[in-house]
């Protein structure tokens, strides 16, 4: 199968662009025979749009799985006839979760996995800002997955529960958003990465998000596999990655 990385750019409150921007790549991942597409962490209402004022990100800002905004994007799985993931912040039950939904080629889901750690949001977020309480295993065109979402790698307390699943898998999916210059990037944050993907024994799919602020994320996509970088696109520019996982 092959799976395309998406590092596309992402604005905050934009969902209609931010939707333009998937169809172009999954357009173009279609023309390479994708059969998975990846988008970074919260692409569909982009990263900083969480202001934390509750009664307005809940009304505002936080989507159901089954919005119409959700609903695009599955027509566009079944348009383009392609499995696509990618991140969005999710009013479940008035409670708001970093989530991150992968649909099929039909534009049903196959998985929707609510980040487990706490990164996403400021110490100062009320209860309503949800944590997830478990990683899912699941099947993909005849493969196994499993999904961490940025900092849930980066937690120690949950590696444990994140090696356990190395022996149930073939690969890990890890959507970011990491504000990282290019400059920074390449510096050691690259390296930091490439190397905390060393703990894992199976191939990991990493895809960041693309952001305008000079401060802000700047793309990139890797595939890495016990210290082996098996694909790059390196950050700095829009498009996307793939890679034939055999």
């Amino acid at each position: 199968m092959i799976i395309s990385l998406a590092a596309g750019l992402s604005l905050d409150n934009d969902l209609q662009a931010n939707i333009n921007s998937m169809e172009k790549i999954l357009a173009a991942a279609k023309a390479e025979s994708s059969d998975l597409v990846l988008f970074g962490e919260a692409f569909l209402q982009g990263f900083g749009a969480i202001t934390f004022d509750y009664e307005h990100d809940i009304k505002h800002v936080a989507l159901g799985v089954y919005s119409p905004e959700i609903a695009s994007v599955r027509q566009l799985a079944a348009k383009y006839e392609l499995g696509v993931g990618f991140g969005f912040f999710e009013n479940n039950h008035s409670g708001i979760f970093a989530t991150y939904l992968i649909v099929d080629a039909a534009g049903k889901t196959v998985v929707k996995y609510q980040r487990v750690s706490p990164g996403a949001w400021i110490p100062e977020a009320n209860a309503e800002y949800r944590l997830g309480k478990e990683f899912h295993v699941f099947d993909f065109a005849g493969k196994r997955f499993a999904v961490m979402v940025c900092g849930d790698f980066w937690e120690d307390d949950l590696l444990d529960l994140i090696v356990g699943l190395d022996p149930l898998v073939d690969a890990f999916l890890w959507p970011v958003h990491c504000d990282y210059t290019v400059e920074t990037w390449a510096a050691g944050e690259h390296e930091a990465y490439r190397q905390r993907s060393q703990i894992l024994a199976q191939p990991v799919f990493f895809v960041n998000n693309l952001r305008r602020a000079d401060k802000e994320a700047k793309g990139g996509a890797y595939v890495w596999q016990q210290g082996r970088e098996l694909a790059a696109l390196e950050p700095g520019r829009a498009g996307f990655l793939s890679y034939n996982f055999k």
